[in-house]
């Protein structure tokens, strides 16, 4: 009977420990009023069934949470909704609490500005390719999110992709709303701290182009990047000069710099190039067959750089690269981040781990929906397992 109990007991154990295990629960902070964010909406997706609501609740009193689990083996995105703006939190496999901040909104918050937009140009037959970034500061105090941010493309823009990130945050598809026949909005929080969109768009090309960028917010600083091969020049009166962007030492490319300063600027490009490709990237293209199309969010992947450099001010590093897998069809994503550098190293660049962990999971997920092929698949991994490696030698180093 005392042998029946027991057994009985352990049974009942083991169940309760199973049932804790599949349990995701979470606090929600509202970062504006420091309080707990009460009555907020909360959805669960599933990213195995291609970001499909699994479950959702609200907040209690206190911003908590909780989602009973059918499934604790399938990776989780976790949206909170707060003042008609999403926040998400990925919940991989393994993780069972959450720790979510949002901030009360406002359409245009004034202490947003960008820090500084970049262009990057290639050929592409009779077409411009170029890749647009925007770093924005919101240095809001007390701290307020801005819903969405707009910003202006040339005239006959073909947009292709886009893509937004927060500081510290997973890459988000998100393609840009057109406004009107030039003006666009990524409908992406721009949440207190640094927030990076990037564009991808082609222009009609017959060997030359005058550029004159248009600004909804001027930057404080304006990049230009070409491949060498290609002719460039200021026009208007604008002014630029040789500044190196914190790029990898294999990428091959000219950049200019300038700071508008509340001046119109203007450049005219010709000739013809393309960005130089990822030395292991191009050689495991050639190894495959063929070229697929690339459907991860941002287009594809970047490797993190363990070496950052500022390229505006001492204070701001990217904690990542261009490391542009063209050959695979990928674009490009980087990763920033506010602390020194050198103190980043000195602890064994934990955000680069996070980075490293965040593409993980953002590459099985993919996987698992089919939204990359095979080979795709492999060339990502593969980049992902070399990273890991030199970022571990150097954190035992």
């Amino acid at each position: 009977m005392k042998l029946t109990r027991l057994n009985i007991l352990i049974v009942v154990l083991a169940c309760s420990l199973a049932s804790s295990a599949q349990v995701l629960k979470g606090v929600v902070q509202n970062g504006t009023t420091k309080k707990p964010a009460a009555a907020d909406q909360v959805i669960l997706l599933n990213l195995a069934q291609g970001m499909q609501e699994e479950q959702r609740t609200k907040t209690n009193a206190k911003g908590e949470f909780s989602f009973k689990l059918a499934d604790n083996s399938t990776p989780h995105l976790v949206r909170v909704r707060h003042q008609d703006v999403n926040y998400h939190e990925p919940a991989p496999p393994g993780k069972s609490d959450l720790q979510i901040t949002v901030y009360d909104s406002s359409a245009k918050v004034r202490e947003v500005s960008v820090v500084d937009q970049s262009e990057v140009f290639e050929v592409q037959g009779e077409a411009l390719r170029v890749i647009e970034l925007f770093r924005v500061r919101n240095a809001s105090i007390p701290p307020l999110t801005q819903p969405a941010f707009e910003f202006y493309l040339p005239e006959g823009a073909t947009v292709q992709l886009g893509q937004a990130r927060s500081a510290n945050g997973m890459p988000i598809k998100s393609a840009p709303v057109p406004l009107d026949k030039t003006k666009y909005a990524f409908n992406y929080p721009l949440r207190p701290g640094m927030t990076q969109f990037e564009v991808v768009y082609s222009l009609p090309y017959q060997g030359s182009l005058k550029i004159t960028p248009k600004f909804d917010l001027q930057p404080e600083k304006f990049f230009a990047l070409t491949p060498r091969s290609m002719n460039f020049a200021a026009a208007d009166g604008a002014t630029f000069h040789d500044e190196k962007w914190s790029i990898e030492p294999d990428f091959d490319v000219a950049s200019r710099a300038t700071e508008p300063a509340g001046k119109q600027i203007a450049f005219e490009i010709s000739g013809t190039g393309s960005l130089p490709q990822d030395d292991q990237g191009q050689q495991q293209q050639q190894q495959g067959n063929g070229r697929a199309e690339d459907n991860r969010p941002g287009g594809g992947l970047g490797v993190p750089n363990e070496r950052p450099n500022p390229i505006s001010t001492g204070q701001w590093a990217f904690l990542g690269v261009l490391s542009l897998f063209l050959a695979g069809g990928g674009v490009l994503v980087f990763y920033m981040n506010q602390q020194n550098p050198a103190a980043v190293q000195a602890t064994g660049s934990p955000i680069v781990m996070n980075a490293l962990k965040e593409e993980m999971f953002q590459l099985e997920s993919d996987k698992a929906q089919g939204k990359v092929t095979q080979q795709e698949y492999n060339i990502a991994k593969a980049a992902l397992d070399r990273t890991l490696q030199r970022t571990m030698k150097r954190k035992k180093g």
